[in-house]
């Protein structure tokens, strides 16, 4: 081992231990900004939902948002979908082993709709096809998973429902949709929420319209200037502790304290 590392590792250097700490949380921050989902611009499944009209149209006119720090927890979230990713590969092996077909797809693309005349997609966490169902993983908190207890909020129904609609209309049968609420700061999984509900492609197709609506007149307003265009936008009307209000240019004096949808859910 000692001659493997002589050869193909760097040799001792003395440098400085808080150096070697600096250099290496470099490294962290730069695989966190630029991993798929933080360099993400077109608008996603996870984001159509929002009952903020303000910031809907914000993303769909291609706003850059404001970061505060790196961003950890959605990294955590990353890490747990990578997980359960490989967990489930193992599960269809451990059936095919069994002469069983393959029951789950894992992180598989879907097409949900068009905005705009432009394709949107997103990526589900897990089809059961057995069970003609969706799941989609949220690695929360506490004050979510409390929350969970009384159903999903609008940002991740619709979100579900996008999915939902999207393998249908790509011919695979979805009837329900589900969301595992799985606690990030919890010792047991046994504080896990475990939500399903038959498919609403109304639901679904309701918000993919609203996000139409919006686009049409940004884009009519572009047509005259992008100053035009941003102006309407700032005076949309905005959600009640919408997190993203804050993260805009037009931000608002007072940062909401809450967010109305957890910071992992963007996809």
């Amino acid at each position: 081992m000692t001659a493997v590392l002589a050869t193909v590792h760097a040799p001792y250097a003395g440098v400085d231990p808080k150096h070697g700490l600096a250099e290496i949380r470099s490294v962290i921050e730069h695989s966190i900004t630029h991993q798929p989902r933080s360099l993400q611009k077109r608008i996603g499944p996870s984001e159509i939902g929002t009952p903020c009209d303000h910031c809907l149209a914000a993303k769909l006119a291609g706003w850059e948002q404001t970061e505060r720090g790196v961003a950890w927890l959605p990294t955590i979230g990353t890490a747990v979908h990578e997980h359960l990713e490989h967990v489930f590969t193992m599960r269809n092996v451990a059936l095919a082993d069994e002469g069983k077909r393959l029951r789950y797809l894992m992180e598989q693309k879907t097409m949900v709709g068009h905005i705009g005349g432009q394709q949107i997609w997103g990526s589900t966490d897990l089809v059961d096809l057995e069970a003609g169902m969706t799941v989609d993983w949220k690695i929360v908190g506490a004050n979510t998973l409390k929350q969970a207890k009384a159903g999903p909020s609008p940002v991740y129904r619709v979100q579900a429902d996008l999915y939902a609609k999207g393998w249908n209309d790509q011919g695979v049968r979805i009837d329900h949709v589900s969301i595992a609420y799985l606690p990030r700061n919890a010792s047991s999984l046994d504080q896990a929420i475990w939500w399903t509900a038959p498919h609403d492609r109304s639901r679904a197709e309701d918000a993919l319209e609203r996000a139409n609506r919006l686009h049409a007149n940004i884009a009519a307003l572009e047509s005259i200037s992008n100053a035009a265009r941003d102006q309407w936008i700032s005076t949309l009307p905005r959600a009640s502790h919408c997190y993203d209000c804050a993260r805009y240019p037009d931000a608002p004096a007072e940062r909401p304290r809450d967010s109305f949808y957890d910071i992992n859910s963007t996809k």
